[in-house]
Formats: C-alpha cells, structure tokens, sequence
C-alpha cells in the first residue's frame, strides 16, 4: 500500500550565519555590498562613519590633510576601535516603507530589482533625468552587516519623508540552530512625521566582531578608492564620504592623473573598436571594425606609467604600482572584486612580461580599468560567493582578449617611442661609420652587378672603376675624420676624469673642514661653561664658525648635486615636494605660498636635488625680502610654452632696484644680507639643466615685488 503526501523544505536559523559572514568573505567585500544597495536605492551620497574610535592622530598628523598613514607616531597595529565602537552606514537614497522591509528587506533571495533593470534619477546641477543602471541581483546583501557587527539598529525613512521604520536586529539570536529562521523576531517601532523628513537608510553596527587597527582604517580607506570608478570621478551623482571620529573626507579615485600616456577604447555591440592612444600633447585616433562582441560592448583605459609616474604614484599612494594592481574592472561605477588586485594577475601580464621583456610591459607599468554594464552585459555574470566572475565562458574569454588587444595596441606605441629615442640619442660616431660602409657595400655591389650585366668598352669600365676609387678615398678621408674625432674625444674624457678627480678632492676638503668646524664647536661651548667671563668673545667666534658652515653645507651641497644623476621628473612634483619642505618656514615668518600648475605633469630631465636648491635659494631670498611687509605673498606658477616649462617665482617683498637689476646674478650681490652666492648658483644649475633663469618686471603692475622666470625644456 501507497500514500503520495508533499513535503516542504524548512530554513534552518543557521543560513543567515551560512549567507551573512561565512558568504561575505572579509570586512572589504561587506562594506562593498552594503554600498551598493545604497547606490540601488537611488542615493547620490553614502556615508561611513567609524564613531568612538581612539584618536590616534598627533599634533603633527593633525596639521596634515588625509595623510595620516605616512605621519603618525604610532604603530599601524595599534588598536583604536572599543567595546563602544560603531560604524554608522547613512545615505540619502529613496529609503524604504515598513512594507518595503517587510516584504523584501525580511525576506532572504527576494530582489525586488530582478525586473527592474535601471531607475530614473534627476541630476540636479543640470536639471535633467538620467538613468542609472542597478547592480544588487542576489538579495543578500544586507547580511553584509553580520560580518561587520552582532547588533544591526536600521532606521529608514520613505520616499514621502514622512514614514519612520526603526528596527533592532540581535544576529546572535540565529546561533540557536534548533531555531527555525521564520520563529525568530525582531522589534521595531513605526513613527510618522507631520513634516517631511529626508528620506534614506541609516545603518548602525555595533558589537564590532573584529578589532578595528590604524593598518585596517587606511587599508579601508584606499579599497574604497579603487571600489570608485575613473570613469564618474568627476561627477557628483554619487559619492563616498569616510569619516573617523571627527576626520572626514571624501572618497576619490585620483590614481591615474600622474601619467601622460595611455590608450582609451570603446567596443560597440556592432563590432566597432574605437580607440585613442595620448601622450603629452599627441594624439592618435583609430577606428576598425571587428566581429560582433559575445560578451557585450565594454570600454576601459590602460595608462603606462613611466619612471617618474610610478615616483609620484608612490609619494601619494603610500604604494607602488604592482601593490596597486593592474587592470581593475567595474561594472556600473563599482569595483568586481579581485580583478586587478596585488597577487591577482588574471590578465597573466607577467607571464607575457617574462618570455618578452623588452618588448612588453609587466604588472608595475601599467594600471587601468575596464567598464562593463549589468544592463549589456549580461553574459559575464557574477561569480556565486559574490567574488569575480563566472570565467569558464566563452564570452569571458573574449573579454580578455578585447582587453590584451588595446594593451599590444599601447605597448607597440611605446616600444616604437623608445627605439626611436634611442636612435636620435645614439653615438653619433658610431652612426657615421656604419652609414658609410653601408654606402660603400651598396655601392660596389651595384658596379660589380652593372659590369656583369653589360658588355661595356674597356674605357668606359676603367671610368667606372675610377669612380670606385674616388669612392674609396672619400670614405678613407671620412675615417680619417672619425678617428679624429675619437682623439679629440677621448682627450676631452680625460680632462672631464681629471676634474672629476678634483671634485672629489673639494668635496673631501669640504667635509674635513666641516669635521674641524664641529671640534672648534664643542670646545668653545665647553670653554663658555668652564669660564663665563668670555661669553661675548666665544659668542662672536661661535657666529664666525656658523657662517663658515653654512658656506661649506651650500657648497657640498652644490659640488654633490652636479655628480647627481639626471632622471626624467615631473616639475610639478618636485615643486609641490619644495613647498612642503619650505612651508613650516614660511608659515614661521606669516608667509601665505600661493600655486598654480598649468604644465599638466610634464617630465624634465633633472636632478631633483639640484632643482629643489634653486628653489630653497628662491623662498630664502624671498623670506627675507618680505621681512617688515603686510600681506606677505610667494606665488609660484607654471605652464607649458613651445616645448619648455615656464616656472614664475614671485613675492610682493621689497624687490630689486632698477639699477640692480642687471647685476643679480654675480657672485656676491646681496640684498637680503645673504652671501650673495644663492642666485649664481641656482642659474648654473639651471643652465647645467638646458634652460635659463631671468628676473623679470611687470610694468603694468604697482606693487612691489621681485619675480624670476625659469625656462627648463619638456622631455621629449
């Protein structure tokens, strides 16, 4: 006998554990998923606040702006989250109803945005509609907020301003696994407002599972710039606001601005590539059609980051391109986790990199982002555990190689720049030789081929051979030349060797007398204590052994810097880097430093060093000459002119005379009671650099003040 019943699956409490934080994998992805329910919700602003934290900032960090990981005085390890430590989650989205919570928010897989594919948004500073495409597909989401704390307090005010829901979630209570899911209850309280409220969600965390570390504040801080997309940096439909305790500041990806060449690219459902390679003030435009992408249309930038990119790339990041990443990909202005993390090569660039090095580029040189639509395309889905994408398809596979073409398209530009470089850089002797013996091997090839080829007279083929031996004797005579030359040269190297010896000779001098400076020192600090009555002698001797140092730190200086290595910098980078060095002094003396750079990141090919000399002898002479005056002022500007960078350094101090004018750069002028050796020394350096400092005046203007104009040329 046989009895057909039905059965029911039943949820155990345990899967709210199972797809809360055992599914969310660590802290980074949690705070990702609960972001884009933010921006799902049609919310132009999220805000994460880390409330009741320890302050771990110095009076010194406390001074600096969003640089804190480089400056304090503490160890990243240190732990600054409490027992009374929360992390508040706001935005200003559509919020959601009691309805809304109850029929989608309490209930697990439901995506009420499974049909609804995009939402109309009005973008406020052009007063227009736009489309914004949505990215929550799971329904799990919210249980990102388990992984972060036990208790979850969300309060939420509709769309109408006037509905308040106030809910208080204990996920402790889901450990009971005898529990069933549904049996488990959560308090809320429903208010209603006479005045309409703003609407959005706010999120509070608290009984943090894991203790909060300066490393995993910042650590936080830079994911969440990479989670924000290049592509809407510059727009205000959505924006990521951190704040600590009472630090705050907006999320911006600003990674990419520091290189000067790259490659954008756009492929069309049609089979269209257009792509555009840039590099300085050059542009390259292409467009070629191809078959019909499997996996949708997609566009992305790879930017080449040079040496002197990666230097500026470091000094802001606090990492270095390969701990950066590489290509990145986002799907509607957010991040899919892990593509182009440190130790995820999923392009496997270096593998290429190795068996072709001097043909390709590796992780460290370039970054970049691919974008992608949950809207077009739908054939690269999301992996299951939230992390990257399903790869084994062939619309994945395509997708790669999309992606490798436009990086061959960038690397090819490259290597043809640098072969190019190289051949106009090339030893010009070397260049001479082998042009003519080439010339001479065409030369007598062709006769000897003409000859076999004709039956000519044995007049008219000693003419020929004639001219075979005049051919000679130009090409002995252009050796000669050569090797001439090659004398003149090496004579030339041997003299450079001689006074290179000498320097080195000067700069041990330098350091002995410096040595002796500091003994003189010391024994006449010693001798002052043991003997009061000669305060005034040892006073005077002590100033006399100051100055003498100072002539010999100028003058190390100036004799290290030119055996420096010249490298490719851009300017503007040593400039800001001379401004912080010189600000406490200006700031010292009431000074405001006004800047302006307009080269956009041009390199020059410089010592740093040697530059930032010229520029301290600059804020030195300027110092001075504002002693006495109101409304102090140094204004430094720069901007791109026919090749070379144009730097303007100029106070409103009290300037130089007319008459002067012509006499600055002696050796020995002074106005400002210096030594008179600062300007003579920052035009040899400027000029050991290929470009010219002038002093100029400004007829037009009324003010006092004093300017100086540095020419220096553009790399390439």
């Amino acid at each position: 006998m046989s009895e057909e019943k039905t059965l029911r699956f039943r949820t155990n409490s345990k899967l709210e554990k199972l797809i809360g934080r055992e599914l969310i994998t660590n802290n980074i992805i949690a705070f990702f998923e609960l972001i884009k329910n933010s921006y799902d919700a049609g919310a132009r602003k999220v805000e994460i606040k880390f409330v009741n934290m320890k302050d771990y900032y110095t009076d010194d960090t406390k001074k600096t702006k969003n640089h804190y990981i480089n400056d304090y005085k503490v160890g990243a390890d240190q732990i600054i989250s409490t027992s009374d430590s929360y992390i508040l989650i706001e935005d200003d989205g559509h919020g959601m109803s009691f309805e809304d919570i109850k029929n989608y928010w309490m209930e697990i897989g439901v995506v009420h945005k499974e049909n609804i594919k995009q939402i109309e948004l009005k973008n406020e500073s052009i007063n227009k509609m736009y489309k914004r495409v949505l990215n929550g597909e799971k329904g799990i989401g919210r249980f990102s907020t388990d992984k972060l704390g036990s208790e979850l307090e969300l309060r939420s005010i509709d769309k109408t301003g006037k509905e308040e829901t106030s809910i208080l979630f204990d996920w402790n209570k889901y450990n009971d696994h005898s529990l069933l899911l549904q049996d488990i209850e959560h308090n809320y309280i429903l208010n209603y407002h006479n005045i309409s409220q703003k609407s959005g969600v706010s999120l509070k965390i608290m009984q943090l599972r894991d203790e909060w570390t300066i490393k995993d504040i910042e650590e936080l801080k830079r994911q969440l710039k990479k989670f924000v997309s290049p592509f809407s940096q510059e727009q205000n439909d959505f924006s990521i606001i951190f704040s600590l305790n009472e630090q705050r500041e907006k999320i911006l990806n600003d990674a990419f601005e520091y290189s000067l060449t790259s490659i954008e690219a756009s492929i069309y459902s049609d089979g269209t590539l257009q792509y555009k390679i840039s590099d300085q003030d050059f542009q390259f435009n292409e467009i070629v059609l191809q078959k019909e992408p499997v996996f949708g249309p997609a566009k992305l930038k790879i930017i080449y980051m040079d040496s002197a990119a990666k230097r500026a790339f470091t000094k802001r990041t606090g990492l270095s391109t390969r701990e950066y990443g590489n290509i990145k990909v986002f799907r509607d202005n957010f991040r899919i986790y892990p593509y182009g993390e440190r130790e995820n090569d999923w392009l496997n660039i270096d593998n290429k990199h190795a068996q072709a090095v001097f043909r390709s580029l590796g992780t460290r040189d370039i970054i970049g982002y691919v974008q992608i639509s949950n809207l077009e395309n739908e054939g690269l889905k999301d992996a299951t555990d939230r992390i990257g994408l399903v790869e084994d398809t062939k619309e994945f596979d395509e997708f790669k190689q999309f992606i490798w073409r436009c990086i061959d398209l960038l690397q090819n530009y490259i290597f043809n720049k640098i072969k190019r470089e190289a051949e106009q850089q090339g030893n010009l002797i070397a260049f001479t030789v082998e042009k003519r013996k080439e010339q001479e091997n065409l030369f007598k090839s062709e006769v000897i081929q003409a000859l076999k080829d004709t039956q000519l007279p044995k007049k008219e083929a000693d003419k020929i051979i004639g001219l075979i031996e005049s051919n000679n004797k130009q090409l002995r005579k252009d050796l000669n030349e050569v090797q001439k030359a090659n004398v003149v040269l090496n004579r030339k190297i041997k003299v450079f060797q001689r006074i290179s010896g000498t320097e080195e000779i000067l700069i041990d001098l330098l350091h002995t007398i410096k040595n002796k400076t500091a003994i003189i020192q010391a024994n006449l600090t010693a001798l002052a204590m043991e003997n009061s009555s000669i305060d005034n002698e040892v006073n005077g001797i002590s100033s006399v052994v100051t100055f003498i140092n100072k002539l010999v730190d100028s003058a190390l200086r100036k004799a290290s810097s030119s055996r420096m290595i010249k490298k490719d910098e851009i300017l503007s980078d040593i400039l800001k880097e001379s401004i912080d060095e010189n600000l406490a002094l200006c700031t010292k003396n009431s000074v405001k430093v006004i800047s302006q750079f307009e080269d956009n990141y041009r390199r020059v090919h410089a010592n740093r060093e040697s530059i930032k000399i010229v520029l301290d002898n600059l804020f030195s002479n300027s110092i001075k000459a504002l002693n006495g005056k109101n409304n102090k002022e140094i204004t430094i500007s720069t901007k791109y002119n026919q090749g070379s960078i144009e730097l303007l350094f100029k106070d409103n101090g009290i300037g130089v005379k007319p008459e002067d004018a012509p006499f600055i750069f002696n050796i020995s002028y002074t106005e400002t009671k210096g030594n008179g050796l600062g300007l003579a020394n920052s035009l040899d350096i400027i000029q050991n650099h290929k470009g010219d400092m002038v002093y100029v005046t400004f007829p037009d203007e009324i003010e006092e003040g004093a300017a100086f104009l540095i020419k220096l040329p553009v790399k390439g």
